[in-house]
């Protein structure tokens, strides 16, 4: 099928005009993110099952029609785990399509495994070998060729049919709107904003540190993460997350020391000093962290959830990992203990019915 390469503002108002009263799009970004923080946007592509566009974000200033479409609560919007691409739009536009239909997600509905690729979907549902050759291509690099706008055009012209099948199949079994849920659910995780001050819960093996350790801990590992965010570079190509932990522990004194805890030459040039200066500031009380699998009882509950999924599975049909998961376990563990916070997902939504017999 032929599609439309738009590379300015008078383009995209033309394109957007012709599926504005569409009822659904597949929407797919290519993006670069190698040693930065943020996503950066290399090319849209968007298909209605009549229209399709290769959209050239480097060249076009002009995005509100395109905007108005993405918002639009009657357009459904088709993805393929979409969970990169709404960092791209939240980063690039500043907001997240809606309503968002993940084809990962509806499939996991249909026992396909929970992390299915695109091109196996495809392969299973429409009998299409994808070229995957452009994986690792170069999205900001110009201009582009023929063989990669050809394999990104076509993340988007098999998605539409894809997930079309895959809505009619879960009509079928009654779980379509369960899948939709979930869909939902995806995305508000996703959007989540991360507090900087939690930034040292996600350091690996932060749970070891305890008293002034983990307050420098927490220190540093926030100064990383704004750090990051500012000047738009990848948290570890800043520091390394085995060295910040280390120099929380060992609690160094001088640019000689940090070079033995494992900074690089220029990390040393560049935050050195910096970090010295964190070190010496007041440390915060920080309470110890405490690991979920030694919360009292955590085994025991844990394995009757993973029975529960086990005969849910049974009677439904529906894929376990779907089901249950070590996330979901978590929740529900800490919920349950600390008789706090929002109810957890397996007590909610198209959940609830399956595992409130076995939970409550």
């Amino acid at each position: 099928m032929s599609y439309k390469l738009i590379v300015n503002n008078h383009q995209l108002g033309e394109f957007c005009s012709k599926i504005e009263k569409s009822s659904a799009i597949a929407l797919d970004t290519e993006f670069v993110r190698m040693c930065t923080f943020y996503p950066h946007l290399g090319l849209l592509q968007v298909f209605d099952g009549k229209h399709a566009a290769l959209i050239d974000p480097i060249t076009i200033s002009d995005w509100q029609d395109f905007l108005t479409i993405l918002k639009n609560p009657k357009i459904e919007k088709y993805f393929h785990s979409c969970s990169e691409d709404i960092e791209v739009f939240l980063y690039y536009f500043g907001m997240v399509p809606t309503p968002i239909i993940d084809s990962q997600i509806l499939a996991s509905f249909l026992d396909n495994p929970l992390s299915s690729g695109y091109a196996s979907l495809v392969k299973k549902y429409l009998d299409a070998e994808l070229d995957k050759s452009e994986t690792r291509t170069d999205w900001l690099k110009r201009p582009l060729t023929e063989k990669q706008c050809e394999y990104a055009i076509n993340d988007v012209l098999y998605l539409f049919p894809l997930v079309n099948i895959l809505k009619s199949q879960l009509t079928e079994n009654y779980y379509l709107q369960a899948a939709y849920q979930e869909c939902q659910m995806a995305v508000a995780r996703k959007c989540t904003v991360i507090d900087p001050n939690n930034a040292y819960l996600n350091i690996k093996n932060s749970w070891q540190l305890k008293g002034k350790s983990l307050g420098q801990l927490y220190k540093l590992a926030s100064w990383r993460y704004k750090l990051s965010k500012e000047q738009d570079i990848a948290l570890n190509f800043v520091i390394r997350e085995e060295v910040l932990w280390k120099i929380a522990r060992y609690l160094p004194s001088s640019l000689a020391e940090l070079d033995k805890l494992g900074m690089k030459g220029k990390e040393i040039r560049l935050y050195g000093q910096k970090i010295l200066d964190i070190l010496s500031e007041p440390i915060p009380e920080v309470p110890p962290i405490s690991r979920i699998n030694t919360y009292p009882d955590f085994k025991k509950i844990s394995d009757e959830l993973k029975k529960a999924a086990q005969i849910i599975s049974s009677k439904t049909g529906l894929n376990q990992d779907l089901l249950l998961s070590r996330r979901l376990i978590n929740q529900y563990i800490k919920w349950k203990i600390d008789k706090k916070g929002d109810v957890p997902e397996i007590l909610t939504g198209w959940r609830q019915p399956l595992f409130s017999e076995y939970c409550l």
